[in-house]
């Protein structure tokens, strides 16, 4: 059985493995994710069958912070629940989020989703990677 749900601490093991697939040149740790989980406890979701699958968080002010699906789940349509999710959470607010210039695929996820680029942050990412700025107006907002 598919579902969404909040995060729980026992699920930063998994979660911490999907980071690591995911973002090998920036991955959250440990801390981090427990620093998420106390400043956005309602809007820290993960997507779970047997395993998770995936996980979205966000602020109520429409910002994606991160999202990230485990490799052999990728292209399933997770990472679309999980959007359309924090779109149903955020109502008549824009979703913002911020991508590496180098991270085509997910450029080309969120273009899919009607996000359209707003403009390049210099320097943004630890390693000087520049982030593009990524906005979905919230009249595409799903209900």
């Amino acid at each position: 059985m598919r579902m969404i749900r909040k995060v729980q601490p026992p699920d930063f093991e998994e979660l911490l493995q999907i980071e690591a697939e995911a973002f090998p040149k920036s991955q959250y740790d440990l801390g981090q994710f427990w620093n998420l989980h106390q400043t956005y406890p309602n809007t820290f979701l993960v997507d779970v069958t047997e395993l998770i699958n995936g996980y979205i968080v966000f602020s109520l002010e429409g910002h994606l912070i991160s999202m990230a699906v485990r490799s052999g789940q990728r292209r399933k349509g997770i990472g679309t629940r999980l959007v359309q999710e924090a779109s149903a959470y955020c109502a008549d607010t824009p979703l913002l989020l911020e991508v590496r210039v180098s991270n085509l695929g997910a450029q080309e996820f969120y273009l899919a989703l009607g996000f359209n680029f707003i403009g390049r942050a210099k320097g943004y990412y630890h390693d000087g990677e520049d982030a593009l700025l990524m906005e979905r107006p919230a009249a595409l907002v799903s209900r």
